[in-house]
């Protein structure tokens, strides 16, 4: 493989260096760096990244098919089959399901050919259903004076956080409104579910009850749905974790925008001691 020089990643989860049809290869930036170890990255950006690959493959297959009208992204369900380095990946997409009104799409990440993350996406066609749909709420207006989750580590610093209630030093729920101050790839405005899964997963940490001395807890999985497109830049997180007594716990939170609520998800997690 021919020498490259490394690409400027600076305020971009990832940098592209190569886009095809059904995928491409990124390279991971600093800011992609998670909280259990310096040269893995945090399950949010990975799992964006496969949202954004299946929103360009179900564009490009309802174009190719004659397919009309704009479909959203409202679900992902991300299984994560190995730790996600840091550095170059690779990701490859294929349409599952290819209907007039949804299309679903499986993205495979991998690293120096090892698969690492799973993701189904599915999207939807919009229509207008406002008439059955609740009156949406007159837009929160979200506080900027608020505590972050008191941590120190690189995706943590990519994120502005507000928390009401929700630490990464002290256990239980928690409340907090997010907004991620980088892109995802240069150039590109994050759509509502790249931005949904690139904070949703961090549910586990902002509503942990164990000790990070102490306990890991790694979440296996991702699991958003969403119920309408989320508006604005801005992710309210009442997250919550059920510890199990079989060496599992669930981490789950109720997601809402300026609007009102707009989602939920959920993680498994895998228990042990440190």
């Amino acid at each position: 493989m021919p020498q490259r020089s490394t690409p400027d990643v600076t305020n971009t989860y990832f940098t592209s260096l190569d886009e095809r049809p059904n995928g491409g290869r990124y390279l991971a930036g600093p800011g992609c760096a998670g909280p259990w170890s310096a040269a893995l990255q945090h399950g949010g950006p990975p799992s964006a990244l496969v949202v954004r690959a299946a929103e360009r493959r179900a564009a490009d297959h309802v174009l190719g098919t004659g397919g009309t009208g704009t479909f959203t992204a409202m679900r992902l369900a991300a299984e994560f089959l190995g730790p996600v380095p840091l550095g170059e990946v690779e990701l490859t997409t294929r349409v599952l399901r290819g209907a007039r009104t949804a299309v679903l799409v499986e993205g495979t990440l991998s690293a120096a050919g090892r698969i690492c993350l799973q993701g189904r996406v599915w999207l939807v066609k919009e229509w207008d259903t406002s008439a059955v749909a609740p009156t949406p709420d007159t837009p929160a207006a979200v506080p900027h004076d608020l505590p972050d989750l008191g941590a120190d580590f690189p995706y943590h610093d990519t994120i502005d956080w507000q928390s009401y209630t929700g630490s990464m030093v002290r256990p239980g729920p928690g409340l907090v409104w997010a907004r991620p101050e980088y892109r995802l790839v240069a150039g590109e405005e994050l759509s509502g579910l790249q931005r949904v899964a690139l904070v949703g997963d961090s549910s586990s940490g902002i509503s942990s009850e164990l000790d990070w001395d102490v306990w890991s807890f790694v979440n296996v999985d991702l699991d958003v749905h969403l119920s309408r497109p989320v508006h604005g830049e801005w992710v309210l997180i009442d997250a919550v974790t059920s510890v199990g007594t079989a060496g599992a716990a669930l981490a789950r939170s109720s997601l809402s925008d300026v609007l009102g609520p707009v989602g939920s998800t959920a993680q498994t997690l895998v228990l042990a001691t440190r």
